[in-house]
Order: structure tokens, then C-alpha cells, then sequence
């Protein structure tokens, strides 16, 4: 074998092990989302709050989700179209999946209920970061926060 040939041969098998060397990404990691309005009425496993929120405050929940759960229905109740709040959702990673007012599902109401669906496999497994902000509030606004794992 030649000279050119042998460090070819060589440039290839190196190629080749570092190649195998790096480790597997898991399936969720770089997972994007597509949010949409809901219009579920089977939710399987439900998590929820009830909390208080004033005017330029943020509250911030956390809730785990599990493993093989295909998509997340978010439903945030304050009740009153004179107050506004937001909602942040953050996935586990700590990837902003975005921020969401009232006409987030196509209805201003005094609530958002949206569903997260993953563009492939499953939702990360992890802790979901869900931050209320009293974006208009006129007072303490209540409100409850729940989360369905579909």
C-alpha cells in the first residue's frame, strides 16, 4: 500500500471512531413544540393550583411531567375579561416555549387553555416552569392553573 493510501486509510478509521465515541442525544433533547388552541375533554393525569397575582407581579409554578406523555393541556383561570394576565411556559430544559395572554385559544374569556404538542416523540420528561404575571389587574386577581397530561 502506498504512502497516500495508508494515511488515508488511517485519516478514515480515525474518522470513524471519533464518530462512534460521542455519546447518543436523547430523544428529547432539542425537542420544538407547536402550541395551539384546546379542545380536549379527556385529560389523564391533572396537576393544579390556585394562586393570587397583583398588578406587575409574577408567580412562578413548577410541575413534573412524566415520561411517555404525548401532549400537555395548559388551562389558566382567572375568570374576569376586565383583568389580564400571562402566561410564560418554560420546558425543562429552560427553553421558552412562549408567552400567552387571553386570546391565546381564539377566545378572550378570562382564560387561556392551549395544548403543547411536541413535533416528535413525546414531551420532555422533566420539570415545566409556568410563570403567571398580573400583566392588568386591577386588584389580587385569583386564578387556578392546571396541567393535563395526555
Amino acid at each position: 500500500m502506498t504512502s497516500a493510501k495508508r494515511k488515508y486509510v488511517a485519516f478514515v478509521l480515525l474518522l470513524a471512531v471519533a464518530f462512534l465515541a460521542v455519546p447518543p442525544v436523547s430523544a428529547n433533547e432539542g425537542v420544538r413544540y407547536t402550541v395551539r388552541p384546546s379542545t380536549s375533554d379527556d385529560p389523564v393525569t391533572t396537576l393544579g393550583l390556585s394562586d393570587t397575582v397583583g398588578q406587575g407581579e409574577t408567580n412562578r409554578h413548577q410541575f413534573y411531567v412524566g415520561s411517555e406523555v404525548a401532549y400537555l393541556e395548559i388551562y389558566l383561570n382567572w375568570g374576569s375579561t376586565s383583568d389580564s394576565l400571562a402566561l410564560t411556559i418554560y420546558a425543562p430544559s429552560g427553553s421558552r416555549i412562549g408567552t400567552f395572554r387571553d386570546n391565546a385559544d381564539g377566545v378572550t374569556d378570562g382564560k387561556i387553555h392551549i395544548d403543547i404538542d411536541p413535533d416528535s416523540g413525546y414531551i420532555s420528561q422533566g420539570t415545566w416552569t409556568f410563570d403567571v404575571y398580573g400583566e392588568r389587574v386591577s386588584s389580587e386577581r385569583s386564578y387556578t392553573l392546571n396541567l393535563y397530561q395526555h
